[in-house]
């Protein structure tokens, strides 16, 4: 049953500040308070409900985008001290450090780890940004560091690069990582419906602890993945948005797309929406990111 208490709480598990060449914008961390400082009201089937953001896992833009020959805007270095610094002020945001495969160096990365490792919650890998496929041996630096320190992985997906079968060939090399698809294969309903089957496989096989991320899915695709998963896949979806890209960079969206997808919920399983809501929204990355360790 969904605990009262925390029904209405919410952790934001895709977000950035930094610049994206892409957009040419540049993000600021004022840009995520607007949205997140303060809870916000949201009607769900006609009611009117109160939420509040109370965890963000934040990753530097700035670091994941990249110059025109391909190298990273920012070193590894330079963008995760400035995350953590913008973190250390904003007791909501928790740093996601970006690692940079090809660029960067995972031992480096280890030692600030080393140095402030209470503010750091993960590491987001961008395959496509580098143009590296996410089952390079690269990557396994990185993950062997994750697997050291009992970090999550989040890496893109899509179908390109960032496949979610080269990130599941990755993770399976290590299976106790928690590695998560962000977007959940990103792209079309197809897309999205496979990245569940690798998922779902995953899981139940034991081969590799995958999650997702289910930013980018409409509400429609999004009630039928709630639809069919299982006990197992439904413990391991993350709400996360991608927050400020797309439409998110206007304030009043992150509100009306926490409403659209609540009332979709409610909408299809009933008596049991509230518990499911409690899961994607909140439990489960409480339980991944902020959980003391052994709860």
């Amino acid at each position: 049953m969904a605990d009262e208490e925390l029904y209405g709480k919410i952790i934001e598990a895709h977000a950035h500040i930094g610049h994206w060449s892409a957009d040419n914008v540049d993000f600021t961390e004022e840009t995520l308070q607007e949205t997140f400082d303060t809870p916000f009201e949201v009607p769900v089937c006609g009611e009117t409900e109160e939420n509040e953001v109370v965890a963000v896992m934040v990753s530097n833009m700035s670091g994941i985008d990249t110059n025109p020959d391909g190298s990273p805007c920012q070193d590894e270095f330079e963008t995760n001290r400035q995350m953590l610094d913008i973190c250390a002020q904003n007791p909501k945001f928790k740093t996601m450090i970006v690692g940079q495969p090809g660029y960067g160096n995972a031992d480096k990365l280890a030692r600030l780890i080393d140095e402030r490792g209470d503010e750091i919650y993960g590491i987001k890998l961008h395959p496509n940004t580098l143009m590296l496929d996410a089952n390079d041996p690269q990557y396994e630096p990185y993950l062997a560091v994750a697997q050291e320190y009992g970090l999550p992985v989040l890496f893109h997906s899509q179908d390109n690069w960032s496949s979610p079968v080269y990130i599941y060939e990755t993770a399976q090399k290590f299976p106790d990582v928690p590695v998560i698809l962000a977007h959940m294969g990103m792209g079309s309903d197809e897309n999205h419906y496979f990245t569940l089957g690798i998922l779902t496989a995953a899981l139940h096989s034991g081969s590799a602890n995958l999650y997702a991320d289910v930013s980018w899915i409409s509400p429609e695709t999004l009630v039928n993945i709630l639809r069919m998963a299982d006990e197992d896949v439904l413990s391991h979806l993350l709400w996360g948005t991608d927050i400020p890209l797309g439409p998110f960079g206007d304030p009043a969206y992150y509100a009306q797309r926490v409403g659209e997808v609540k009332s979709a919920v409610a909408e299809e399983f009933g008596e049991d929406a509230d518990d499911i809501i409690e899961m994607l929204f909140y439990r489960n990355a409480y339980e991944l990111f902020l959980a003391p360790k052994g709860e």
